[in-house]
């Protein structure tokens, strides 16, 4: 029996909305009498926390519970009128929750914060449940261990700071800060008026949504009691739920295996679910259409031509051609494609449309049963569907039945014509059925056992970049095969829509959602193609193929990833490798090993220590934003790079960019808090619930993929590293463990696992080493001999 899709219990206990917050529709907080004493004098110092709940300069620290949705789970952040998606905070609030990994930010006015790391006045707690459950303390963070607090005399304010791992997914904490916290003249900090008349015993509010802020504070207050903090002195508290992460990839991949256990995904991807009526019967289908020496098929490969010989001064193909021919091995290309489903837009709103939820959402669902207007007509449709309401909480077989479903409301509306993917809806809807070209690299000869990889390429790149170093893998007996990323090489669009002529068609900076689902797509595509091998292979489409007796059952395949390959690597299997609960349908999905070079997690602020993508980050986030930037741009930047323009404008007029920096941050904010659930740091937890070999490593002074960002702690190669506690292995340490950490010196640079990138092949041993590592661990997922120091940092 394989595991639900979702879970609906989170549901009664995890949400909660506070309506009419920041505007002046709800009934006014007032105290009947004098405050308590301790309270009055937290009212009363010279420093206090920002948090207002009424009229016109209302302001609330995030995260909060006030700002979500109890309806279908979502954040519900003001958006000033305008509900696009290029606004981060109607984008924002398209999520199951809060950030899992960003730090969190409080504001103060008055004499103002000191700077430095402070030791003591903040406390974190996860719960068992949410306040409207019974909740317990779970977990009691510690502060200095689990997280910093850094005071900014700058901005006013403290962030709190996770350190060496995030909080936990779909869960639920609270926050208190206290008095014992001094502002810069050493007295204690205070609170605000909002806080102190919910803070307050003495009036009891009736009318929502006060009655439930102030049921909601004490209660919170209490719980902190509990666990030894002194109540009198919170001078803030909050709860707040953290989003989901990876759910979309664990049930699409299980709405799929049920779909091919039953012979019929068109099944489950049914009616609404697959609006245009796309024919799946070939979906997780290898076809192959050639096979032939790698010579020939290299010196025919268009592709090769487009992205890579057209922009280089050398002939790569020539090149490459002498390099196979001295090796004296033989190595078969095969090419074909793979039939996989699509769940982006294609059309003129490819640039503007996320995903689509197949299905209306659990939450939606069991607020319409549990409302009396609505159950009686909710109910009967999905009587009529043939969904058994009791055990839609725990059977997937059951949940699948919401796949493709349409419900109407009592007043002939839709229930949730919304349809976001979040925790409760995470399937997406199938736009189309895609041809996906695939290379696949092989020992020439009668088909073997091979040990197989899948191997994915980095941003801007192809996966005809394998040409450049599949055959010497191949040629050590191992089978690789490879596909383009979505809307690049052959799944560009058009010349323009590619990521390979800009960047930003993929990194979607004006549409996260999209952005962060062009990355869900990658990642589902690499699940599909995993999933296509067994799939082909069980059904004999593999017979006359060189993967002819190959044993996926015994051996899974290993994922290599590069640069933002690795990224996508990362992700894939950790979900890839989450048991759906049926030994059958785990055995199209799991990986036995994971390899990811010059990869990273915690996108966004990646990006922006990145020496490659940071200032083209900061280029777009400031054009939207600064007029200044704007008129700069367009005065001084004609002939200049994006990149440079930025470059050009921190040279020009310096003392504007400490507010641009602060811009960044909110972006940095409101991005991460999108990119969360499919983040290679967050989703590598499922990592260590679930360990398989692992092979990471990284080039000193990597100027794409940073190996770890300043002041952005989970930011870069070395934190998701030191996450996952993998082995280091660098010149003073070279005994290898079953998984690893390779640390090469600044010899090498950010694409040398490809091809040696110095003219002078200064970085040819490091490539040489970093491909016999690749070998040895493809073969039996270790590395059996200590490594050379050589080329080590």
């Amino acid at each position: 029996m394989m595991k639900p899709l979702f879970k609906l219990t989170a549901l009664s206990t995890a949400l909660l909305v506070i309506a009419g917050c920041g505007d002046d529709s709800s009934s006014e907080l007032s105290s009947s009498g004098q405050y308590e004493a301790h309270i009055q004098a937290a009212l009363d110092r010279d420093t206090s926390i920002i948090f207002t709940l009424q009229g016109s300069d209302a302001s609330v620290p995030l995260p909060s519970y006030t700002l979500m949705n109890t309806v279908d789970g979502t954040l519900d952040l003001p958006t000033k009128g305008d509900d696009s998606l290029s606004n981060p905070a109607a984008a924002m609030s398209t999520m199951d929750g809060w950030s899992t990994s960003m730090p969190i930010t409080l504001s103060f006015s008055g004499a103002g914060l000191p700077d430095g790391v402070l030791t003591s006045g903040v406390h974190l707690v996860e719960l068992t449940e949410g306040l409207t459950g019974s909740p317990q303390p779970k977990t009691i963070l510690q502060q200095g261990t689990d997280y910093i607090v850094v005071g900014n005399s700058a901005s006013d304010s403290l962030s709190i700071v996770l350190q060496g791992k995030e909080l936990n997914p779909a869960s639920e904490y609270i926050l208190a800060v206290t008095s014992d916290i001094d502002d810069e003249g050493g007295e204690p900090i205070g609170t605000s008026s909002s806080y102190a008349a919910l803070k307050s015993t003495r009036t009891a509010y009736s009318d929502e949504p006060l009655k439930t802020l102030q049921a909601v504070t004490q209660g919170t207050e209490a719980l902190f009691s509990a666990v030894g903090v002194d109540a009198d002195t919170i001078i803030y508290s909050t709860w707040f739920s953290t989003q989901s992460v990876g759910e979309t990839f664990f049930a699409t991949k299980g709405a799929t295996a049920l779909g091919l256990s039953q012979g019929n995904l068109g099944a489950i991807w049914k009616d609404a679910a697959n609006p245009n009526d796309v024919n799946l019967a070939t979906a997780y289908t290898l076809q192959f259409t050639s096979s032939e020496d790698y010579a020939t098929a290299l010196a025919a490969d268009t592709n090769f031509t487009t992205f890579f010989d057209s922009h280089s001064p050398l002939d790569l193909k020539q090149t490459l051609q002498g390099l196979y021919q001295q090796s004296g091995n033989q190595v078969t290309v095969s090419k074909g494609v793979v039939m996989l489903p699509h769940y982006l837009e294609q059309g003129e709103d490819w640039s503007s449309q996320p995903f689509v939820s197949a299905m209306p959402s659990l939450a939606i669902v069991s607020n319409a049963l549990a409302d009396p207007q609505e159950q009686a007509t909710i109910g009967a449709q999905l009587i009529e569907a043939g969904v058994d309401t009791t055990m839609l909480a725990t059977e997937l077989t059951e949940q699948a039945k919401l796949i493709g479903l349409e419900l109407t409301k009592s007043d002939g509306t839709a229930l949730d014509a919304d349809r976001l993917i979040t925790r409760y809806a995470p399937v997406p809807k199938i736009k189309s059925l895609q041809p996906v070209e695939f290379l696949l690299f092989t020992p020439t000869g009668a088909p073997q056992d091979w040990p197989v990889a899948i191997y994915q390429h980095g941003i801007t790149s192809a996966k005809e970049n394998a040409y450049f170093m599949a055959a010497n893998i191949a040629q050590q007996g191992i089978a690789v095969i490879t596909i383009d990323m979505p809307l690049h090489g052959s799944r560009s669009l058009d010349a323009e829509r590619s990521a390979n002529a800009d960047v930003t068609a993929y990194l979607n900076l004006s549409n996260i959602p999209v952005a962060r689902d062009n990355f869900r797509q990658s990642v589902l595509d690499i699940l599909g193609l995993r999933a296509a091998l067994s799939y082909s292979q069980q059904a004999m489409l593999l017979g006359s193929s060189p993967l002819a007796n190959v044993d996926l059952i015994s051996t899974p395949p290993t994922m290599v990833g590069h640069s933002l390959g690795g990224m996508v690597a990362i992700s894939t299997v950790a979900n890839a490798n989450r048991s759906l609960g049926a030994p059958s349908a785990d055995a199209l999905f799991n990986f036995s090993g994971l390899a990811a070079k010059n990869s990273g997690g915690h996108i966004v602020e990646l990006l922006l220590g990145s020496d490659s993508y940071g200032n083209l980050i900061k280029h777009n986030v400031a054009l939207a934003a600064s007029s200044d930037y704007q008129g700069f741009s367009a005065s001084f930047c004609a002939s200049l790079s994006e990149s440079d323009c930025y470059a050009a404008f921190v040279q020009a007029a310096p003392e504007a960019v400490p507010a641009l920096e602060a811009g960044f941050n909110q972006f940095a904010y409101a991005t991460q808090t999108i990119l969360d659930s499919i983040d290679p740091f967050t989703n590598a937890s499922y990592l260590l619930e679930n360990p398989i070999p692992l092979y990471f490593s990284q080039v000193s002074g990597d100027d794409t993929v940073p190996n770890n960002v300043p002041n952005r702690g989970f930011a870069g190669t070395e934190p998701l590293a030191s996450k996952l506690g993998l082995n280091v292995i660098d010149s003073a340490s070279t005994s290898p463990a079953q998984s690893n950490f390779i640390r090469f010196s600044d010899i090498s640079s950010h694409s040398t696992f490809v091809f040696p990138q110095d003219p002078a092949l200064a970085d040819q041993a490091a490539h040489a080493a970093m491909t016999t590592h690749m070998v040895d661990f493809i073969q039996d997922g270790a590395l059996n001999f200590p490594i050379s120091p050589i080329t080590l940092e």
